[in-house]
């Protein structure tokens, strides 16, 4: 970085015009202010697209045959075998009826019997789905090449399956994705991708959880990206903020964790409001290179006081006296709507001070719809509606299990450590809940109960 020059003229191109644009920083988040129910309803879908960016292949959807090349089939999938194998003109029916019955379900789903065959999940032609997928790929696989090599081999003991895969062949995907994203805790991406390996030693078990395993992920990932902003300055981004979870099958009341105003999804969704203001303020704030750089990084609030700490004195001063600059002409801007503010004496009251300008300049739609993205994203796996109470985290049993297993993994350890090991994953339980764990792990024979205490029981390994 040249300086720590914060670039209004820049600024004032982007939102010269009375919208807000985040410029030419780098995209944290696939939200929109338009939020749709593709994600929640097609999570299965958006894996396609995510497993294609890992492998960099291509999937896309035939148009439909005109009737003098009528088929038994419009599915892409079968198509291609049959135009890799020989058959007689009178089999086609019977081939067709077989490999569909082999390949995909009473839903036109495809059955997943291999890594591979992620890759054919097609993708309606919705922009949405495809950003989630993008999103994911940059969020938490990044550029693992032991993650690309579990879905890109065709490798099986399968014999059947072992024919149809070598008679399947994607194409490159050419060129790249026109819109990046910048992942923002390391740590969280580098425990996904440990779990993930992990879990794909056990074949059967990876193949029906790796779904699940990557939307609770994600989506816990974006409740750290709340849970962080709303902390300014003050956020840790080594570390996960826990939340209490609600097992499914337990009765609820006003004065559980889960249902409390703190540390909770109650919480989260008062702070969603205020996500897209968060990242339009650190959009801006992070406009401090020279140039014509269309990928400028996306510097958090903590991130922005470290490097101008680092600095010195002269530089934080400077940015200080640009930033109330911009305060004021962003006031400018949006004369009707911005108030006047006390001005600043330090950085981090700057930063809130330009947060609040921005929320009164910004149309309450906006920041509402854009925030309720993430209960789109939660839907009915990880949320659920406990009538007077709200809706709070939800922990199903195959949930459970499935954390359980990728945080003990191949030794037993002491139950206190795996709460703590579910605590680094963002989930927390009180003690109502962790006493209906006790009691569910005893009845799976998964725990070994030396005594009451909980650092005398340990849980087994489930895989």
């Amino acid at each position: 970085m040249m300086g720590t020059i914060l670039q209004i003229d820049k600024l004032i191109r982007h939102l010269g015009k009375g919208k807000h644009d985040t410029g030419d920083v780098i995209a944290v988040l696939p939200f929109s202010t338009k939020p749709s129910k593709e994600v929640r309803d097609q999570f299965f879908e958006v894996l396609g697209e995510l497993t294609r960016n890992i492998c960099g292949l291509e999937f896309k959807r035939k148009k439909k045959k005109s009737e003098d090349e009528l088929s038994y089939t419009s599915n892409p999938v079968i198509d291609q075998i049959l135009r890799e194998i020989e058959y007689s003109p009178g089999d086609e029916y019977d081939l067709v009826r077989f490999l569909n019955q082999h390949l995909f379900g009473q839903d036109n789903q495809i059955k997943i019997t291999h890594p591979y065959l992620y890759n054919l999940i097609s993708v309606p032609e919705k922009d949405v789905l495809k950003k989630y997928g993008h999103f994911i790929h940059n969020i938490l696989i990044q550029d693992n090449e032991e993650i690309e090599a579990l879905f890109q081999t065709k490798e099986t003991n399968d014999i059947l399956t072992e024919l149809i895969l070598s008679k399947l062949e994607l194409p490159r995907r050419e060129g790249g994705q026109d819109k990046e994203y910048q992942p923002l805790f390391v740590g969280f991406t580098k425990l996904y991708q440990d779990d993930l390996l992990y879990m794909s030693k056990h074949k059967e078990y990876f193949l029906s959880n790796f779904p699940l395993l990557t939307h609770f992920y994600i989506f816990m990932y974006v409740c750290q990206v709340i849970a962080k902003f709303d902390a300014f300055t003050k956020a840790n981004y080594q570390t996960a903020s826990p939340f209490y979870f609600a097992l499914e099958w337990e009765s609820m009341s006003k004065r559980r964790k889960a249902a409390e105003d703190f540390d909770s999804f109650r919480w989260i969704k008062e702070k969603a409001s205020d996500l897209f203001v968060h990242v339009h303020t650190m959009s801006q704030l992070s406009h401090i290179e020279d140039g014509e750089n269309k990928n400028i990084r996306f510097h958090t609030y903590h991130d922005l006081l470290v490097l101008l700490e680092k600095q010195g004195e002269e530089s934080e001063q400077q940015y200080l006296r640009e930033l109330k600059e911009w305060i004021q002409k962003y006031r400018e801007l949006f004369p009707k709507r911005v108030t006047e503010k006390e001005e600043p004496d330090t950085l981090s009251a700057a930063f809130r001070t330009l947060f609040d300008s921005i929320k009164q300049g910004m149309h309450p739609d906006a920041w509402e719809k854009y925030g309720k993205n993430i209960e789109d994203l939660g839907g009915q796996v990880f949320l659920k509606n406990r009538g007077n109470l709200g809706t709070v985290f939800n922990m199903n049993h195959d949930l459970l299990l499935l954390l359980t297993a990728v945080c003990v993994k191949d030794k037993r350890i002491p139950l206190n450590k795996l709460f703590d090991e579910m605590s680094v994953r963002g989930v927390a339980f009180d003690r109502h809940s962790k006493k209906a764990i006790i009691e569910l792990f005893d009845s799976l024979n998964i725990l070994d109960k030396k005594s009451d205490s909980g650092d005398a029981q340990y849980v087994k390994p489930i895989l």
